[in-house]
C-alpha cells in the first residue's frame, strides 16, 4: 500500500503543469445549468414561392427568424388558474319571473320574488284578466298568478308560509281555499288510517281511488284587493234609479293558484282563460265591424237622400 502511494506520487511530480492544465479545462463545470427547453432556439426559415422571383430576391440568409419554442404549460398546474364555465341549469328557465302586465300594482313584483324564491314555486304566470266582461267569478279587475309545487307537501307548506307572510309584513286577510292546517292533515291521516284498521277486520280493503281529502293538489290563495297601479282612477257617476248591492272599489283583485304538476297538466287553466280572452278579443272586433259598418250605410243613406 505505501509503495503504490508513494508512486503516484512520484508519477505526479514527473507530469508537466502544462498538461494537468490541459486536463482540468477539459473537465465538466458542474456549476453550470443545462439549457432549458424553452431556450432552445431552432432557426426557422421563411416560406419561399418557387415561381415569384420578387420574393426568391428578397429571400436570403439573413432573412431566417429565430422563435424560441414555448412550453406547452408554463406554470404548473396547481399554479394554473381555471376559467369558471357558466353551465345553464335546466332549473334557470322554471325559475324565471314572467314579465308584468301593463299598469302593474306597486305589490306585484314583490310578491313573485317571494313566491319564486322563497317558497320555491316553478312555472310562475300571470294571466291579466283585468278587462274580461263578463268578470270571472272571483272578481271583476283580477290578476292570476299561476304556480307549480314539487310535491303534496310543499304545496300546503307553501301556501300557509305566504298567507303568513301577507299577514305579518303587509297587513292582509288572505284566503286559502283547500289549504290543509298543520293539525287538520295529522287528523286526516289518523282518520285514514283508523278507517283502513276497520276495513282490513271485516275482510276488505279501501279502493284507492276514494277522495279522503289528504291529497288536494290545489290551493287557491285569494289575497284580496290591494292598491291598482294605474296612474289614474276613473270615477263613474251613480246611476239615478238603480238598485243593486256590493260596493265599487278600485284597486286590484290579485289571486295564486298553486298546483302540483299533475294538476296543473289536468286543469289547464292558462288554455280555459286564454280562450275566454280571445274570445272577448274577438267579439270586440266584430262589433267595431258592425258599428262601422253601419255608419259607412248610414252615410250612404244620407248621401243618397241628398242627392235626391
Amino acid at each position: 500500500m505505501c509503495g503504490s502511494a508513494s508512486s503516484r506520487g512520484v508519477a505526479s511530480r514527473l507530469v508537466p503543469t502544462s498538461v494537468r492544465k490541459d486536463q482540468t479545462l477539459s473537465r465538466r463545470c458542474f456549476a453550470q445549468k443545462a439549457p432549458l427547453q424553452s431556450e432552445i432556439v431552432v432557426p426557422v426559415p421563411q416560406e419561399v414561392v418557387p415561381n415569384d422571383k420578387d420574393q426568391d430576391e428578397e429571400s436570403s440568409p439573413s432573412d431566417v427568424q429565430e422563435t424560441p419554442i414555448a412550453s406547452a404549460s408554463p406554470l404548473p398546474w396547481y399554479l394554473q388558474v381555471q376559467i369558471p364555465q357558466h353551465i345553464q341549469s335546466p332549473l334557470s328557465d322554471r325559475q324565471r319571473l314572467p314579465d308584468l302586465p301593463s299598469d302593474p300594482p306597486p305589490l306585484l313584483q314583490p310578491m313573485l320574488e317571494h313566491i319564486s324564491i322563497d317558497l320555491g314555486l316553478d312555472d310562475l304566470s300571470i294571466l291579466d284578466l283585468r278587462h274580461l266582461d263578463p268578470p270571472p267569478a272571483l272578481g271583476a279587475n283580477l290578476l292570476m298568478i299561476i304556480g307549480t309545487a314539487r310535491s303534496e307537501k310543499h304545496l300546503h307548506v307553501s301556501a300557509d308560509r305566504y298567507c303568513r307572510w301577507l299577514r305579518t309584513a303587509h297587513q292582509l286577510t288572505p284566503y286559502a281555499d283547500g289549504l290543509l292546517g298543520r293539525g287538520e292533515l295529522k287528523l286526516k291521516m289518523r282518520r285514514k288510517a283508523r278507517r283502513a284498521r276497520i276495513m282490513s277486520r271485516v275482510g276488505s280493503s279501501e279502493q284507492g281511488s276514494v277522495d279522503d281529502g289528504v291529497r288536494t293538489g290545489w290551493v287557491c290563495v285569494n289575497v284580496g284587493t290591494i292598491e291598482d297601479g294605474s296612474t289614474f282612477s276613473e270615477k263613474r257617476p251613480p246611476i239615478e234609479g238603480y238598485v243593486g248591492f256590493g260596493s265599487q272599489s278600485g284597486g286590484t283583485k290579485v289571486v295564486v293558484q298553486m298546483l302540483t304538476v299533475e294538476k296543473r297538466e289536468e286543469l289547464d287553466l292558462e288554455r280555459l282563460w286564454s280562450q275566454a280572452l280571445a274570445r272577448q278579443e274577438r267579439r270586440k272586433k266584430r262589433i267595431l265591424r258592425d258599428a262601422q259598418e253601419a255608419e259607412d250605410a248610414n252615410i250612404e243613406n244620407a248621401v243618397e237622400a241628398m242627392s235626391a
